[in-house]
């Protein structure tokens, strides 16, 4: 079969070549073992802003990975919708009863308080029906995990019957359903706030975790109070962060330093996890008269790169994989770019999932060794910070995500 990114034209300047994982010196052999001779659950969780956010990516990355070692499961869901915002297409969750009370990671109040998914939710009342429902063949689950606020733990039933729960931590239960299914409707009953549901199957395989936040940096994640604690119950072997593009809208000062504290965080609580960085795709802002370069993606990019370096941590480096300076205007001409100048559309993202996918493959499969290699040489094009690029018309009508200006 023909996907539909076969069918429509590419941006043009994609660095190929440049599509791999560089290890900088870290070691990820052992990791690697326990994949290709995978004995239960491999879980790779993704971080990032509102590009992550979607799920495109890291559904992406999961069915690549899936297809090569095993289907584990759908992973984590969250409520983003009943917070109100935008969440990725291939589940529903909803709710019998109204929220009371919903957080989200950059509103400045926080009634339902924060957890590890950058989301919570409260319902009104003491017990309400929760409606899960997958919509991709291969993510029927019969074992969940509720994420919730610290010691308010929830009496779940299916049809009538009361769930056993299974104490993970402090802020995350587990419960085993009935029976397999794709669709459950479950009566929780509590008053605590709800973070997030892990839905899991009984086969060993991979399971890619997403948790994006519209408008996150670093310091985002950094202000949920026990985060890399939180993270420690998804058990994750390897954990991609993609984060950048807002920080380069900000004060770059403090990048690099925010950068480390999240990554030592995430390895104290999680000391035998690996850690990905990604480098983000230039983007517009703009300008006088139109739009022009937003040079600060280009400086988050090399502190990034940098850092990794520097602390032997995997990068993989999408800014220069994506076609480097002037990639965005080159993004925008087939329509892989929305025309805020600042998001992709729907087939732009599932063409970067395919390409970390693809990278990450390469890597775990032995076809690449990770090493590092000298610079590529990216082509130099018209645009820079200093010229101004036409907007391309309207939208093309693919989903667009919720966003602040100038944020992501």
């Amino acid at each position: 079969m023909v996907s539909v990114l076969q069918l429509v034209a590419q941006p043009s300047g994609i660095n190929r070549g440049a599509n791999r994982i560089v290890l900088n010196g870290d070691d990820w052999s052992e990791m690697i073992e326990s994949l290709e001779h995978i004995d239960g659950k491999f879980t790779i969780v993704h971080i990032g802003d509102s590009h992550v956010q979607p799920g495109i990516i890291s559904g992406e990355v999961r069915r690549a990975l899936q297809a090569q070692y095993g289907n584990g499961g759908r992973g984590l869901i969250c409520p983003l919708r009943l917070a109100g915002t935008n969440e990725p297409s291939d589940y529903v969750l909803t709710s019998s009863s109204s929220v009371s009370a919903s957080s989200k990671l950059l509103s400045k109040s926080k009634p339902a308080g924060m957890g590890l998914t950058g989301v919570a939710v409260k319902f009104a009342g003491a017990s309400t029906t929760l409606n899960i429902r997958t919509r991709q063949a291969g993510d029927e689950f019969y074992r969940i995990t509720l994420f919730h606020s610290p010691g308010d733990r929830f009496e779940l039933l299916q049809n009538g019957d009361k769930l056993k729960a299974h104490p993970v931590s402090a802020t995350a239960t587990n419960y085993v359903l009935n029976s397999y299914a794709d669709s459950v409707a479950l009566r929780l009953n509590g008053a605590g706030a709800l973070f997030g549901i892990k839905l899991l199957n009984s086969k060993h395989g991979v399971i890619v975790d997403c948790i994006g936040n519209n408008g996150a940096t670093c310091a985002s994640y950094l202000n949920i109070d026990g985060f890399a604690r939180q993270l420690k119950d998804l058990k994750p072997q390897l954990v991609i962060i993609s984060l950048g593009t807002n920080e380069a809208y900000g004060s770059l000062t403090s990048v690099e330093s925010n950068i480390d504290r999240l990554v030592k965080s995430i390895m104290h609580e999680c000391p035998r996890v690996k850690i990905l960085l990604t480098t983000p795709l230039e983007t517009h802002k703009k300008g006088g008269r139109g739009y022009v370069v937003q040079s600060g993606v280009a400086t988050v990019r090399d502190i990034i790169m940098n850092y990794c370096k520097k602390h032997h941590i995997a990068v993989w480096d999408f800014y220069t994989v994506a076609g480097g300076k002037g990639a965005a205007s080159r993004w925008l001409a087939p329509k892989y770019m929305k025309t805020d100048h600042l998001h992709l559309t729907d087939r732009g993202y599932r063409f970067m999932g395919n390409l970390l996918g693809e990278a990450l493959l390469n890597l775990f499969t032995g076809k690449d060794d990770g090493s590092a290699v000298p610079d590529a040489v990216v082509p130099e094009f018209e645009n820079n910070e200093n010229q101004e690029v036409e907007p391309l018309g309207h939208d093309d009508g693919e989903t667009v995500t919720e966003e602040p200006s100038n944020s992501q």
